[in-house]
């Protein structure tokens, strides 16, 4: 009976506000500013709720509360009231009327039951409901593999993954063996790996009060390599099978092999172990091999998927740019004829093809060393196999058009890659070096390179006769001056200066070649 009259009392105390302030409401002569000022002054004295950032609405069967939360108890019903509480250092709740209720380390789920369960003995009729309107704030301890070691101040919904970013991990950190220590004794492990790389959450922990993050090293590593879209070497997992490293590798590429998924395993320490799996079955479980230390994973690649070959071709034609080709098959007047054939300007005695070196082509090591050596420390031999050798690198062709309509052996057939230029036609001669005038003079056929120097304004007093070149516009071949007997439009006339002799240089000379002569003077007396 006691028990009784004290729960009327409470309920008459509970239901005295609402009811004066319904008397209020219907009182003439209260308006609706007054109502609005009222509802104003009870929002007031509701509890501040200070935003937390979250990944997501808290899960009540995960979230384990702890000191420092704050919840709101709400009644609704013939009592309507809001009872804004934390839970203290101790972990306990203190709820007017009920006394305190123990829920430090229980679940959002199970303190919310017995909460509700204890608040409705004492209210009945009542609807009650326990909410969390702010997770705590609590300190870990953050150890191990990282740039900064010490505690870190989190909230009660972040996991590991909120708490370690990849740049604070420092090199050979494990990134899938991460320890996390309860205070109860319990630890467990988490996988930031398969959260970064492949957006698994399924080993990313949620951080308790007190716990200890533990950052090993990495020590085991399984290879992924082939049709991948990010070959390469991965941290091994305990429980790691093909189809983990298969995601941690970005999946296979449209162009995988999918039948055959090559395994290496060592068997013991040096006996290797070939395994040949299908990736559907490794994907369905159906067949997906464990992992160890040292497995290396091969996709290959469909044969010549989806490989189309085009060549360019620009400069001075109707219609510049790249066109599909096949290789072995599509020849350069074919090329031509896509672009529309040649502008009028076109000089046709040198359209230039210019080839790109074949990726994965052996280096040449003699070619390397005699690079490396100066003009001065090459032999004769050496100097002529280093010019042969560069030659015979060059991708670069010159074809001359007319030949090409005579002969179709010389239509050149094209590759990947190739780039054909056509440049406008020059009909001038480049003359420079040591003469009077050096510039440009126009070309006139038949002309020859004395009488292309005389319309420069003719030798220097320092220009050296004998050594006068030409650099042919077509071949890119320099020759000297008395071997060309014709020059064609865009060659380059060069006449060098003559080097300066001094007198000690002549003396020098003079005294070189009678020593020389007494040398085989003496050689014949001695033999006679």
């Amino acid at each position: 009976m006691r028990r009784a009259a004290l729960a009327l009392c409470l309920l008459a105390a509970l239901v005295t506000a609402p009811e004066a302030a319904r008397a209020q409401r219907d009182e003439p002569g209260v308006t609706g500013t007054d109502r609005a000022a009222a509802l104003d002054a009870t929002r007031a004295n509701a509890p501040r709720v200070i935003p937390v950032a979250l990944a997501g609405p808290v899960d009540p069967a995960l979230y384990r509360v702890g000191p420092g939360d704050q919840f709101v108890i709400q009644l609704r019903g013939p009592v309507t009231r809001t009872m804004p509480m934390e839970v203290d250092p101790e972990g306990m709740l203190l709820i007017p009327e009920v006394g305190p209720v123990h829920v430090s380390g229980s679940t959002l789920a199970l303190a919310r039951k017995d909460v509700v369960s204890r608040v409705r003995g004492q209210f009945r009729n009542v609807e009650v409901d326990l909410q969390l309107v702010r997770p705590r704030s609590f300190r870990v301890a953050l150890v191990g593999q990282v740039r900064e070691p010490g505690t870190v101040t989190v909230n009660a919904t972040m996991r590991v993954g909120d708490l370690i970013e990849p740049g604070m991990l420092l090199e050979g950190a494990s990134r899938r063996r991460i320890a996390l220590r309860h205070l109860d004794g319990t630890r467990e492990e988490c996988d930031l790996a398969r959260l970064w790389q492949a957006g698994d959450a399924v080993r990313n922990p949620l951080l308790r009060d007190g716990d200890v993050v533990e950052v090993p090293s990495a020590t085991e590593f399984v290879v992924a390599q082939g049709a991948v879209a990010r070959p390469g070497r991965y941290e091994l997992s305990p429980s790691d099978h093909a189809s983990t490293l298969l995601r941690l590798a970005g999946d296979p590429l449209p162009s995988a092999l999918v039948d055959e998924l090559l395994i290496l395993r060592f068997d013991g320490t040096a006996e290797i172990e070939t395994l040949h799996v299908n990736v559907e079955d490794v994907y369905s479980g159906r067949n997906d091999p464990s992992l160890g230390d040292g497995d290396h994973l091969y996709l290959y690649f469909l044969p010549r998927y989806r490989l189309q070959h085009e060549a360019h071709i620009v400069g001075e034609v109707q219609r510049p740019g790249a066109y599909p080709i096949t290789e072995g098959a599509t020849r350069l007047s074919q090329l031509v004829r896509s672009a529309s054939g040649f502008l009028p300007g076109a000089d046709l005695t040198s359209i230039h093809v210019r080839r790109r070196t074949a990726p994965g082509a052996e280096k040449d090591a003699e070619l390397d060393r005699l690079l490396r050596l100066s003009r001065s420390e090459l032999t004769a031999s050496e100097y002529e196999v280093l010019r042969t050798r560069l030659a015979s690198q060059r991708e670069e062709y010159r074809v001359h058009w007319s030949s090409v309509l005579r002969d179709t052996s010389r239509d050149l057939l094209l590759r990947d890659g190739d780039v054909v230029q056509i440049d406008r036609l020059v009909l001038s001669i480049r003359v420079d070096g040591e003469v009077r005038r050096p510039g440009i003079v126009n070309f006139v056929p038949g002309t020859s390179v004395e009488d292309y120097v005389r319309t420069a304004g003719g030798y220097t007093s320092r220009a050296w006769h004998g050594k006068v070149r030409v650099t042919r516009a077509v071949t890119g071949q320099t020759l000297l001056a008395r071997n060309v007997r014709s020059l064609d439009p865009g060659d380059f006339v060069w006449v060098p200066e003559k080097p300066d002799v001094t007198v000690w240089e002549q003396a020098g000379r003079v005294l070189s070649s009678l020593a020389q002569i007494a040398t085989v003077v003496i050689a014949i007396r001695s033999v006679r």
